[in-house]
């Protein structure tokens, strides 16, 4: 397994951990009370991280694995696969910001690094020749 299979496997790991607490705390109402009071929809914050952080990050991180077996190549570049997983950890992070806190530039700055972050790992798996 390579090292960029490991990494996303990892954060997709820790992003399963974080949004099961989070969904854990929006379960006891104190809890929920609390992060409602932060102005923001933590709802959302739930879905996403564990859609994006949890759901996406282990494709990503699976796909990494198995194009050089469906190819029986290499992958077009690693560099651009830790380049487009540092940006989309970025932008996820910046986006549950913005629905924690309600704060409509972070929601906006990360949903637009994320989708970066998508359309790099899309040309990356492309270029690999996967479609050849």
């Amino acid at each position: 397994m390579n090292p960029l299979t490991k990494l996303n496997l990892l954060l997709s790991f820790l992003y399963l951990l974080i949004g099961s607490s989070l969904g854990l705390m929006l379960g006891f109402e104190p809890a929920r009370n609390f992060l409602y009071s932060l102005k923001g929809i933590p709802s959302y914050a739930h879905a996403h991280i564990q859609l994006v952080g949890f759901v996406t990050q282990m494709i990503v991180g699976v796909t990494y694995h198995i194009i050089p077996m469906l190819t029986r190549g290499k992958v077009y570049s690693f560099r651009l696969g830790y380049l487009h997983t540092a940006l989309l950890n970025v932008g996820l992070a910046l986006q549950i910001y913005g629905f924690l806190s309600g704060n409509p530039y972070f929601k906006a700055l990360g949903s637009l690094i994320l989708f970066l972050a998508i359309l790099m790992y899309i040309f990356n798996i492309l270029k690999s020749g996967v479609w050849r």
